[in-house]
């Protein structure tokens, strides 16, 4: 079974959210294993520090031989269809993919470093826990295009 894992910094706030992401959590299946889990947020108050710290905690929960992809909005954009396909690479390449999506207050230079792709999910900021539902959208968008299943609206 291919896995994906998408790692993210403290709990998600929003009770409507955090069922929107296990939704499409839920949807992906076969031969795809998604999921997605929290790491501990910082409690340190210069941003900067918190930045630094919890991309120590992101890059330690990375499994070896993964593709790590920060979430970063300086990073490359595509569209559905061709994340879609990067996803169906790693895949046919046997793979798995670490998804990094940092804390308010973005994440810290380990990270971005670490990352094989800096990924970026749109040009206008959104707060780490909408990165994270439209993230995991784009993971079952990407799973049925490949799997040639429907979109499940």
């Amino acid at each position: 079974m291919w896995e994906i894992l998408l790692l993210h910094v403290g709990r998600i706030s929003d009770e409507g959210i955090g069922r929107a992401v296990e939704r499409y959590v839920k949807m992906v299946g076969g031969e795809w294993s998604f999921r997605v889990e929290p790491v501990r947020a910082s409690r340190k108050k210069e941003p900067q520090a918190c930045k630094t710290e919890e991309a120590s905690f992101l890059t330690r929960r990375i499994p070896r031989g993964c593709l790590a992809v920060a979430l970063d909005p300086g990073g490359r954009t595509m569209d559905s269809g061709g994340f879609a396909g990067l996803l169906q690479r790693q895949k046919d390449a046997g793979k798995r993919v670490a998804f990094l999506v940092g804390g308010p207050h973005g994440l810290g230079r380990e990270a971005l470093e670490l990352a094989e792709i800096r990924l970026s999910l749109s040009p206008m900021t959104l707060t780490h826990d909408m990165a994270t539902l439209v993230l995991a959208e784009q993971v079952y968008r990407a799973f049925a295009h490949c799997t040639g299943r429907a979109y499940a609206k």
